[in-house]
């Protein structure tokens, strides 16, 4: 597997076309983080998070009609890697939370080798040059994908509580993107433009159709894009959001068990991503879920008392991206 994913920070032209003392203030963020980390361990990062997303989309678990679902489609993944701090990847306490989290969070095994990159996939400018655009420094780094819950953790940080936020938004097709653009758009034009930043990042297999639409382990991918942002804009921690409900994800029905159910922002899930991203950085890392307390029905009803409720809309929650038309945003049937 020579290029198991691009990994792409997408510039529009009037950011292109910024003004010098702009994209001056925005290098200094290009520095090294502090004394005691390497911006190479946030690439190792990213680049293993992107091999574990585009290998879940290219191993399907099987049909939906298997009789033991639970069982029959889990899966047996084996990751040889290379990095750039192998000694640190290879650590017991490392290894342990990597494969213990990403276990429960698609239900699948795990096993990984890091061995010593001779030829990184990209050297480490490229990559953070494109990933931030974050010349303008703000209160919160958040999630974003789109969904109505996100857009109501934005809506809430940005217009109820008057916060500044930069808003990290993964994409690995272009319907995905535009959404998250049209609602960002949305809260510019009505007059927030000066406390959001966006961060589209694209990550994706290329040239190759997924085999599994389940996206099991794209939150984990998500947490490391969310985590980069928000150390290199001097920060300890970002926000989830997403409801309780749908964060502790109890079963629609009895075969709903193992990687047939969700479990994106399970509180087990978070809080071994912080472990990890704690662990790997020698500090103490937060991910904040400010919704994990509501319901749907309490979310959407934040939206509509910061008077955005006409955009809820445009809002799309979705994960079958690829089946999706203008005409039908949703597939219909939850997981």
């Amino acid at each position: 597997m020579r290029r198991a994913a691009g990994i792409r920070r997408w510039r529009s032209r009037d950011e292109r076309e910024r003004p010098r003392q702009e994209r001056q203030s925005e290098d200094r963020l290009h520095q090294p983080l502090d004394g005691r980390e390497h911006p190479d361990l946030l690439i190792d990062l990213l680049e293993i998070a992107a091999y574990v997303y585009c290998v879940d989309q290219r191993i399907k678990r099987g049909t939906e009609m298997l009789m033991d679902y639970g069982k029959d489609s889990r899966r047996s993944l084996t990751f040889s890697i290379p990095v750039r701090h192998p000694e640190i990847w290879n650590g017991e306490e490392v290894q342990e939370l990597l494969v213990e989290t990403l276990g429960f969070l698609s239900d699948d095994s795990y096993a990984f080798r890091f061995r010593k990159a001779e030829a990184p996939v990209q050297p480490r400018d490229p990559y953070f040059h494109e990933l931030l655009d974050a010349f303008q420094e703000n209160d919160e780094v958040a999630l974003f994908s789109g969904g109505v819950d996100s857009f109501a953790g934005a809506v809430n940080d940005i217009v109820t509580l008057g916060k500044s936020v930069t808003l990290v938004g993964h994409w690995s097709v272009p319907k995905v993107q535009n959404v998250q653009a049209t609602l960002v758009d949305a809260l510019k034009q009505r007059g927030y433009g000066r406390r959001l930043s966006y961060v589209p990042v694209w990550v994706s297999n290329t040239d190759i159709k997924p085999a599994e639409y389940t996206q099991r382990t794209r939150s984990f991918l998500f947490a490391c894009i969310g985590l980069v942002v928000a150390r290199m804009s001097g920060k300890d921690g970002f926000s989830f959001y997403e409801n309780g409900v749908v964060s502790i994800n109890p079963p629609l029905a009895g075969d709903m068990v193992g990687g047939r159910a969700t479990r994106t922002t399970h509180p087990k899930v978070l809080r071994g991503l912080e472990d990890l991203f704690s662990t790997l950085l020698d500090r103490q890392i937060e991910i904040r879920t400010p919704l994990q307390w509501l319901t749907k029905k309490e979310v959407t009803e934040t939206i509509a008392a910061a008077g955005m409720a006409d955009m809820i809309g445009s809002t799309v929650s979705c994960t079958r991206t690829h089946s999706r038309t203008r005409r039908h945003t949703h597939c219909g049937v939850c997981s």
